[in-house]
């Protein structure tokens, strides 16, 4: 059998490689000669199971978002890791897609996944949604302030939509590194990487996963029950009315239900305070929370639901608040259907202009919840560019083509209106041609080809790979952050007693203007500790002035801090609660990693960016062998012999030249 990870990076491809070796019970071998091409095998009882990873999404001859798209996924969020097995006729076929997120899964961040999952469900592709509970939130002092967790109904979405599109979409929890033990010990029935491990096997080996697929759900439903009872006011569902909820396959009984709820909450929210509103849209938002809208199961997100004779009291609210014809036809059309209405309210931009990464998930988390058979209005109302609503005005379809927000919005609503101070059209409207055509069966797409344009990733792939391949003696993987990383955590390992400290909640530049590394990689030589920090890119003009002393001005301001968390070998994270640094003396390299053009310009950005070494890759085309070009200042001689060493890990699949 041949499987192909199709990653994000090299690290969400090790990531489910990891997973998949888990869900058989064996170590992966990797046997790839080639650098930035890994290739791994797992040798199970049944049979020999060949994994090849390829890092970078839209880079290996194929496009598995526009693919998706023609099988009628509404959006182009790529998951972090699609599955598939190499069958014949040169075709690949998706088994399942996994998303992972160390981030804090609070505030907006908790639905910024979402549109990735709809994108997947919806036309049947198994989604599994990898997340951490107990993560902590620091001030800037890396303090912990409290930890922080998702609204309830966020991790809910998940299992509606498993219910309501008929198909596996779930969210997988295990503790987050700093979690407290009071709080692993609340959660422990949610905890659920065991469980999901016994799933990806069913998935590869296409056997029956319905017990291990109720499971998870069960463990789903958990968590959601513990985060809503921990609330100190009654803003969401509560108890068994969760479980209600879920087993309503439609929308419309859905919205029936929570009309006839005993306790039935009203909506009540806060527009954002950081951003311009325009006098009619603020009109529009107090009248309509005047109505009384009813909260779909939380009060506090930009979501409400307008039912029985409030639908007509709203559709003559937007004609007489705005004069717009095309906001009259969505009135008219409202009015007429008096059927039930969701309203979901997004700020869309921030104060610059530039748009709100987490609203593109809040369409889709209503979709997710309700399903197609409910309307969706969708009101934007944040300081959008001039540009943009010209653009809305004339073909607003153009705007699903280059904006992941807007694709969100205009692929799963059934009207839009848009109401901002930037915007010299006034407020505008739109109603959508929402004619589903989705294809839920095997998914098949042309199979990947390893003849690519060489760039970043592959910088990336192979620096992993370099310091990883067979566990090299004294070397250790601080940190991996290749392009679409999460960048969640650093760690040092203490030889001395095999322990693993971390620090996490990271922030990308420092107080300081120090600059978060791309790689981390620790070495032990003899009784000094030493710390290469990396900065990756694909053409090496690309690296910024100074970037040298930036680098290792991030790793020192770090370690001056106490770690979120520890792990003994062979044993669980914990959180650090004591008042030491475990880490005092320590030297830290900078490095500057790219495509390799000429040996002149190694030695330029070398001196010109304060580096004190080079790596430049020379990338060959499979079967031949790429070089790997080292440069390093006086300082840092010894890393050529480190590196020539580690090559021979790769046979004559890279050599090395020294300058």
């Amino acid at each position: 059998m041949l499987l192909r990870i199709h990653g994000d990076n090299i690290i969400e491809c090790e990531r489910t490689l990891s997973l998949i070796a888990g869900a058989f019970s064996v170590s992966p071998i990797n046997c790839s000669d080639y650098i930035y091409y890994p290739k791994y095998t797992i040798n199970t009882s049944q049979e020999n199971i060949e994994i090849e990873l390829l890092a970078g999404h839209e880079r290996w001859g194929i496009s598995i978002n526009k693919i998706l798209g023609e099988y009628g996924a509404p959006l182009r969020e790529a998951a972090d890791s699609y599955v598939t097995l190499i069958r014949e006729n040169s075709k690949e076929e998706i088994l399942f897609a996994i998303e992972y997120c160390n981030a804090l899964p609070a505030g907006n961040n908790a639905w910024q996944r979402n549109g990735r999952a709809i994108a997947c469900a919806e036309i049947g592709i198994p989604y599994l949604y990898f997340a951490e509970i107990g993560g902590v939130e620091l001030d800037a002092d890396r303090k912990v302030k409290a930890p922080r967790f998702p609204n309830p109904i966020v991790p809910f979405s998940y299992l509606t939509s498993s219910r309501t599109l008929n198909t596996i979409c779930m969210p997988v929890y295990k503790a987050h590194p700093a979690i407290t033990e009071k709080l692993k010990e609340k959660f422990a029935l949610v905890f659920g990487t065991e469980t999901s491990l016994n799933l990806i096997r069913f998935l590869i080996e296409k056997d029956n996963q319905y017990n291990t697929v109720e499971m998870l759900e069960e463990k789903g439903l958990s968590l959601v029950r513990i985060l809503s009872e921990e609330r100190k006011t009654l803003d969401t569902f509560r108890s068994e009315e969760w479980n209600t909820f879920l087993q309503l396959k439609s929308g419309i009984d859905k919205i029936k239900w929570i009309k006839n709820l005993k306790n039935r909450q009203i909506w009540k929210k806060k527009t954002a305070s950081k951003v311009a509103m325009s006098k009619t849209f603020t009109h529009l938002f107090e009248k309509t929370v005047a109505l009384n809208c009813l909260s779909i199961g939380a009060k506090d997100i930009p979501i409400c639901l307008v039912v029985n004779g409030n639908i007509r009291e709203f559709a003559i609210l937007l004609k007489t608040n705005y004069s717009d014809g095309s906001i009259h036809n969505i009135a008219n059309d409202i009015y007429n259907k008096n059927a039930p209405l969701l309203i979901v309210w997004l700020t869309g931009f921030k104060p610059r202009g530039d748009d709100s990464r987490p609203d593109r998930g809040l369409v889709p988390l209503a979709r997710m919840l309700f399903g197609n058979d409910i309307d969706i209005l969708s009101i934007v109302y944040g300081p959008a560019k001039s540009a943009t609503w010209e653009k809305f005005n004339k073909n607003y379809l153009s705007l699903t083509e280059e904006n992941g927000l807007w694709q969100a919005i205009i692929n799963l609503s059934n009207y839009i209106l848009s109401d901002s101070t930037t915007s010299q059209n006034g407020a505008m409207g739109k109603i959508v041609d929402r004619r589903l055509h989705k294809k839920h069966k095997q998914i098949l797409i042309n199979a990947a080809k390893t003849d690519v344009m060489f760039g970043e990733h592959d910088v990336d792939t192979s620096i992993h790979s370099l310091f990883t391949k067979n566990n090299p003696v004294n070397i250790f993987e601080a940190m991996c952050n290749p392009p679409g990383g999460d960048w969640s955590g650093i760690s040092y390992h203490d030889y001395t007693n095999n322990v693993e400290y971390r620090w996490t909640s990271l922030p990308r530049v420092s107080a300081d203007k120090a600059k978060h590394p791309d790689h981390v990689i620790q070495l032990k030589l003899k009784d000094d500790i030493i710390f290469l920090s990396i900065e990756s890119k694909n053409i090496s003009t690309d690296l910024e002035n100074n970037i040298g002393n930036r680098l290792k001005s991030y790793i020192g301001h770090l370690f001056k801090n106490k770690p979120t968390a520890f792990k003994k070998q062979n044993q669980l994270w914990t959180s650090f609660t004591e008042n030491n640094i475990p880490i005092k003396n320590f030297v830290v390299y900078s490095g500057g990693a790219f495509c390799y053009k000429n040996d002149n310009e190694i030695k330029v950005i070398l001196k010109t960016r304060n580096l004190d070494f080079i790596m430049a890759f020379q990338f060959e085309k499979i079967p031949k062998w790429s070089i790997l070009h080292i440069h390093c200042g006086k300082q840092c001689t010894f890393l050529a012999d480190i590196i020539s060493e580690l090559c021979k890990n790769f046979s004559r699949g890279i050599e090395i030249k020294i300058h």
